[in-house]
């Protein structure tokens, strides 16, 4: 009989291709209601007033929030995020890159076939228009016998 071990190293890039363009100096709009961390790789949205910005929740809104502009590339405690704006926050902003879709995260039960209201696309075309595209990966160990 014959033993076979293997390791699962299932660890994939966020970034598959492409070079990110990202912003490092962005600021977080307070959020006194939260209650769970903001966790890296979050699709945001930026607030057209301020220039602010919040985690992408609401393909309803009229403030500018109802469109993903961004992923967030450092994670941000819920006390950090009650105590006020947050800023100096990495934000990738495009540069023709596709992301692994498994390691998104979409707050609020939010999916990338959400049509956002105001404009009839997706949020998966919004962030096309950003030159961010998603692809599934798939661990090579699925395909063995």
């Amino acid at each position: 009989m014959a033993a076979q071990t293997r390791t699962d190293y299932t660890n994939f890039p966020f970034v598959l291709s492409g070079e990110p363009l990202v912003k490092t100096a962005e600021t977080l709009l307070t959020d006194a209601g939260r209650s769970a961390a903001l966790v890296k790789n979050t699709l945001m949205s930026k607030i057209s007033a301020s220039g602010k910005w919040v985690p992408f929740t609401d393909n309803t809104a009229s403030d500018g929030s109802e469109f993903p502009a961004g992923i967030i590339k450092a994670d941000v405690s819920a006390a950090e995020l009650v105590a006020g704006d947050v800023p100096d926050i990495p934000i990738i902003v495009g540069g023709e890159i596709t992301i692994d879709v498994n390691q998104l995260v979409i707050e609020n039960s939010k999916t990338l076939a959400d049509v956002i209201t105001s404009s009839g696309l997706t949020v998966g075309d919004e962030l096309e228009r950003h030159n961010i595209y998603v692809e599934a990966t798939r661990a090579i160990d699925e395909f063995e016998n």
